[in-house]
């Protein structure tokens, strides 16, 4: 299939969600918090499968007093973010900006490296589970840290450099550009603040990043799953070197 057929196809799918709002940022038309399924929100069969998993086995939980946690999937192949309260009530969907590099296992010293450090191969989205908390960055930014060890966040589109176009590829209607960040996940600025921020309020939460390169079994086995759920940590305040 070409691209510009393509880039009509992933163009309708997220029409009706991404909407500009200015040079730096987009609006996101979100999902009311009343409709407990995707509704006429677009979402791949993975998406929807990863999401039933996620409510029929209570992954989401915290091993403790305080219940289910809200949960946030990533799906890489069309560059979307879905948000869910911890009932599994969608908040929000909207598209997003990941990792130059295509692959789901970042090298084990990345969050040890700094930007200039971090060879476009490198520049890798991970897959996988992740206990997440809210953060600020050393530029007193708040943040949605999803894996303290990797510097891996979740945070409003980065400036970035002229060159990367950040806030045009989030408009752009198509997940074909959408690979240009550093690792982390770049969300518009306006879906951080009124989905993303909200839902994680007081609360960790769990961010699952589907694979691209593998098959989503393959990572999320429920056996895997069900062990790292007694890695829930206390929600913490750190500054990241990797916020791009």
């Amino acid at each position: 299939m070409n691209v510009p057929v393509l880039k009509t196809i992933f163009g309708l799918l997220f029409a009706s969600s991404v909407v500009a709002q200015d040079g730096n940022a987009v609006s996101v038309k979100s999902e009311t918090a009343s409709s407990p399924d995707f509704g006429s929100t677009p979402a791949s069969i993975e998406i929807r499968q990863m999401k039933q998993w996620v409510i029929d086995t209570g992954d989401n939980g915290d091993n403790g007093d305080n219940g289910r946690l809200p949960f946030i999937l990533v799906d890489k192949v069309n560059a979307s973010v879905y948000v869910f309260n911890s009932t599994g009530k969608l908040q929000g969907m909207t598209a997003a900006l990941l990792g130059l590099a295509r692959g789901d296992y970042s090298p084990p010293d990345i969050g040890n490296r700094s930007l200039s450090e971090i060879a476009a191969q490198d520049r890798i989205t991970p897959a996988g589970r992740f206990v997440s908390s809210l953060s600020y960055d050393m530029n007193d930014k708040q943040i949605l840290v999803v894996d303290d060890a990797q510097s891996l966040s979740l945070h409003p589109v980065a400036r970035g450099t002229p060159a990367e176009r950040r806030a045009e590829r989030l408009q752009s209607g198509t997940p074909l550009d959408n690979r240009i960040s550093f690792g982390c996940i770049n969300v518009p600025v306006q879906f951080f603040k009124n989905v993303v921020s909200p839902t994680f309020t007081r609360t960790n939460g769990i961010v699952y990043i589907l694979p691209e390169t593998s098959p989503l079994q393959t990572l999320f086995g429920i056996g895997k799953l069900r062990q790292k759920r007694a890695e829930v940590r206390p929600t913490w305040a750190s500054p990241l070197s990797r916020t791009l």
